[in-house]
């Protein structure tokens, strides 16, 4: 979560700057401001967003430039259109120098690269070094252990020596994996510690770098430690939610109306050539909406609403997960899965308290309680509202077996531990990057 906040802060100051910027750049040169203009700034950076600018956990690199700039001069042409003046292209050239300069800013505000030294096996070293294998900002530089392989250029030696291998290899943060290790010499790393060096333990920045939590490792004294479990209490965030989750779903309702007729129509007459002309009346008996049964919060079964995207079969016969490419999805199925479409009429279970617009996303029931069963503490994820999209939907890929519930759990259980409205909003918009351009997160 510290690094998504930290993104999430850092877009939110870009925004504010170049916001202030784009303003008074129209105020000094007296070129009058009017709604359609404030609507180009926010599709600017929106832009900015599906194209990855925005993303300042990693360098500045030539292609952010590249991008800043086609961006800038489309949008360029749209002022232009509305306001027809020279000034325009003073005021283009002055925003996209500051906004180039306080993107590389942003970008590479962290100079150097954080130094990794790791207290584990090197099976637990193998797992931290792909993860930080995948930032620019870390770097492994080995680990300490009571044992090592013969010819293992990571063995920094035991933990007697850590000061040394702290001062050759100049490390910043140490990642601990072995409890029972570390207590025998928690003298010796409260010493670290207080040297300024960030010590944390392996469970911890697995959820920090992976934003999930492993569901095999947390025992009933860690639910019972975590407030965000104790759903009995119907707190002021949880009211808030609802009330935000009601008006929004009513207004999206009747903005996506047109949309859902249209949708309806076109489930309705997807049954095949032959029937549209020999016999119109299947168009009437062919069913546009799909209802499951689903589990909810605190386990309580509701009906699901979705357009029906698949053609009508018995689910017995046939495998309980869908595939992206099942035979079973119909020609304007695959359109509207794609477009999340299908998806639209779970704005009744939102306005009806069976749903929030994000949380983990539920379950049929009969995979749901196969899973209570053979995964660990899979029923943790009814401590929350189930969501039309949620942290697991926006970073893993499309689930088709056990083992994809079980690390989508792994997910959910990041976000009930740390959810917030931030954490929200981040998804929401990773959401909309993916449904609107099909973009992976």
């Amino acid at each position: 979560m510290v690094n998504h906040k930290k993104n999430f802060y850092s877009r939110l100051l870009y925004f504010i700057i170049l916001f202030i910027i784009y303003r008074q750049s129209f105020d000094f040169y007296n070129l009058s401001l009017n709604l359609a203009m404030y609507s180009i700034f926010l599709l600017i950076f929106f832009c900015y967003y599906v194209l990855d600018i925005l993303n300042f956990k990693n360098k500045f690199k030539i292609k952010d430039l590249i991008y800043s700039i086609i961006v800038n001069a489309i949008f360029l042409g749209m002022f232009y259109f509305f306001d027809k003046e020279v000034k325009i292209f003073i005021i283009f050239c002055v925003y996209s120098l500051f906004q180039l300069g306080i993107s590389f800013i942003l970008h590479n505000h962290r100079k150097n690269r954080i130094n990794i030294l790791a207290i584990a096996d090197i099976e637990q070293c193998e797992i931290i070094k792909k993860v930080l294998n995948s930032s620019e900002n870390y770097l492994f530089k080995g680990y300490i252990s009571e044992k090592k392989l013969e010819i293992d250029l990571d063995y920094l030696g035991k933990i007697e020596t850590i000061n040394d291998a702290i001062i050759n290899n100049e490390i910043d943060s140490i990642i601990f994996a072995k409890n029972q290790y570390v207590k025998k010499n928690s003298d010796l790393l409260i010493k670290v510690k207080l040297k300024g060096i960030k010590v944390i333990d392996y469970f911890s920045f697995l959820e920090e770098f992976e934003g999930k939590i492993d569901s095999d490792r947390i025992d009933n004294m860690w639910v019972l430690m975590t407030n965000s479990f104790n759903n009995s209490i119907d707190t002021l965030n949880k009211r808030i939610k609802r009330i935000s989750d009601l008006l929004l779903s009513i207004i999206l309702f009747i903005l996506f109306l047109p949309f859902m007729i249209v949708t309806y129509v076109l489930v309705k007459c997807d049954i095949g050539f032959k029937y549209l002309i020999l016999n119109p009346k299947k168009i009437f008996q062919n069913p546009a909406f799909f209802q499951q049964n689903r589990i909810g919060y605190r386990g309580n079964l509701f009906k699901i609403i979705k357009f029906r995207s698949m053609k009508i079969h018995d689910p017995n016969k046939f495998s309980k997960y869908a595939s992206e490419n099942d035979s079973r999805i119909t020609k304007v199925g695959k359109f509207i899965r794609k477009t999340r479409l299908d998806e639209l009429p779970q704005l009744i279970n939102v306005i009806k308290g069976e749903m929030s617009f994000v949380g983990p996303r539920p379950e049929w029931d009969e995979l749901g309680r196969k899973y209570e069963e053979s995964i660990k503490n899979y029923t943790l994820r009814y401590a929350v509202q189930p969501g039309i999209t949620g942290w697991a939907q926006t970073v893993y890929k499309y689930g088709a077996s056990e083992d994809d519930a079980k690390i989508k759990l792994e997910y959910d259980l990041y976000y009930i531990k740390n959810q917030s409205f931030i954490l929200d909003l981040i998804i929401l918009f990773k959401t909309a990057k993916t449904v609107l351009f099909r973009k992976g997160i």
